[in-house]
């Protein structure tokens, strides 16, 4: 059987081309992975994305920010150590990457200017800030749409997420909720052009696919 199998054409995006691509988004558009609340980012910028503080009680609110490191994204077949409560299944991707935490303890008036920092995530301190540091593994699945014309594109969904070493269990679903929450919206912004799978000088019409298998996202079709 031909590598095409029934199709006409077979295209790929080996994960290397892919972790390159993921560098360049973040790199060129770090709000993408810093987000926080007015006192750590006082406006949406390219360095950070606003959102708003978390209210209390009494009208009062806190101070919040979240960065992560540009993820490093393994294919099925897995090539990378996962923990073990994590196993890479076909048709799957996994990610390492780390997440800063950051809750302003103090009262607002004590919020300065910083802003987060642009390297790697990492959250500049303001005030009374607290901040803890995490490592983080997940795994995810493709989604993606096409149409006749060979227009589409392919995005990463992130569905599980495990830390380790923390406790209690309770503690720990609950960061990794949340964690999940983040690292899911930020990468369905990376949103891959179909026309980057090309075949030769031809744009691909997509028949089956895109899927991941043997360290590539691959695509079959009629150009």
């Amino acid at each position: 059987m031909s590598l095409t199998q029934g199709d006409e054409v077979f295209a790929g995006v080996h994960e290397s081309a892919l972790n390159d691509m993921l560098r360049a988004f973040f790199n060129a558009r770090p709000r993408y992975r810093v987000y926080g609340s007015p006192g750590f980012v006082p406006a949406t910028s390219v360095t950070a994305t606003q959102m708003a503080a978390l209210p209390l009680p009494g009208g009062a609110s806190v101070d919040w920010a979240i960065g992560f490191e540009i993820p490093e994204i393994d294919l099925f077949d897995q090539s990378k150590p996962l923990p073990p409560q994590l196993s890479l299944a076909p048709g799957q991707f996994s990610l390492k990457t780390k997440i800063q935490l950051c809750l302003n303890c103090g009262s607002r008036k004590d919020a300065g200017n910083d802003q987060p920092g642009q390297e790697q995530g990492r959250i500049g301190r303001l005030g009374r800030a607290l901040c803890s540091e995490l490592g983080v593994f997940a795994i995810g699945h493709l989604e993606s749409w096409h149409n006749g014309n060979g227009a589409g594109e392919v995005w990463l969904r992130v569905d599980q997420v495990e830390l380790v070493d923390i406790t209690p269990d309770s503690l720990e679903s609950l960061l990794e909720c949340l964690i999940r929450l983040v690292l899911d919206t930020a990468l369905s912004q990376v949103r891959i052009p179909l026309q980057t799978l090309r075949a030769g000088a031809f744009h691909l019409i997509v028949t089956r696919g895109p899927e991941i298998a043997d360290d590539r996202v691959k695509a079959f079709g009629n150009v």
